[in-house]
């Protein structure tokens, strides 16, 4: 653990909590002018000095979130989606899609064993990128049922992704999710316009319809500096093991 002399901890742990609450109101909309407040409005708001306030400010640039306009103020820069993780469905933002390669190939035998393929089955290969704003927000490799890729040239660029399977005549059920931090290799990098070794998120999921048969199963490979999940929770869950 790093060590700092007393004043330069409470300093940066001030600077820290700052950056905290001023994040979290860019993520969810309250800076509604897309510019924050001065640095002598935030010193009054928070109590804190300027040093502090310029220290906040600074881990808010680094994270590609704000940017200092001579002038102008601090304006907020980021360009990211929230998503709700209540229930299955695409980002709340209008998002573009663009398809790179559509293939049916044999499926390799952990895709076999996730779709419920016998041995040598082919499945359907679906590549795509989806911008936000014109930027790349996440690539995703999605493994389907063969038969289920006709319904692909219904799929236009701001359709949501699962309402391809409501056309389909599919009824979908319920939808394993597994949340990794991972880096970019490099021709993830080359997609989503970042360098080699460029924080991800990488989401895997198993689809199935309301029969529980797996429908899809999907990889994507998203942008750590331009998603934010959010879910609600409630108290309710496993029983306690605690021994008391």
């Amino acid at each position: 653990m790093a060590s700092f002399h007393p004043r330069t901890e409470r300093r940066l742990a001030a600077a820290g909590r700052i950056h905290d609450l001023l994040r979290s109101a860019i993520m969810h909309g309250e800076i509604a002018s897309g510019v924050l407040p001065s640095e002598a409005d935030l010193m009054e708001s928070f109590s804190a000095s300027r040093q502090v306030i310029r220290g906040a400010l600074e881990l808010l640039r680094r994270e590609g979130l704000v940017q200092r306009l001579q002038g102008t103020g601090t304006l907020v820069t980021s360009i990211r989606v929230t998503h709700d993780f209540d229930f299955l469905h695409g980002p709340a933002q209008p998002v573009e899609h663009r398809l790179l390669s559509v293939s049916e190939e044999a499926a390799p035998p952990s895709v076999a064993r996730k779709l419920a393929l016998g041995s040598g089955e082919t499945c359907g290969i679906v590549e795509t990128v989806t911008f936000l704003d014109d930027a790349p927000l996440h690539s995703t490799t999605a493994y389907v049922q063969a038969s289920f890729l006709p319904h692909l040239s219904e799929f236009s660029a701001h359709d949501e992704w699962f309402s391809l399977y409501a056309r389909a005549g599919v009824d979908l059920g319920t939808t394993e999710h597994t949340i990794e931090a991972s880096v970019a290799d490099p021709f993830s990098a080359s997609l989503l316009e970042v360098s080699p070794g460029h924080p991800l998120l990488v989401l895997e999921r198993l689809v199935h319809d309301v029969d529980d048969f797996p429908v899809e199963y999907a990889f994507t490979r998203i942008r750590g500096d331009r998603l934010t999940l959010r879910q609600r929770h409630t108290r309710d869950g496993p029983p306690s093991h605690s021994t008391s």
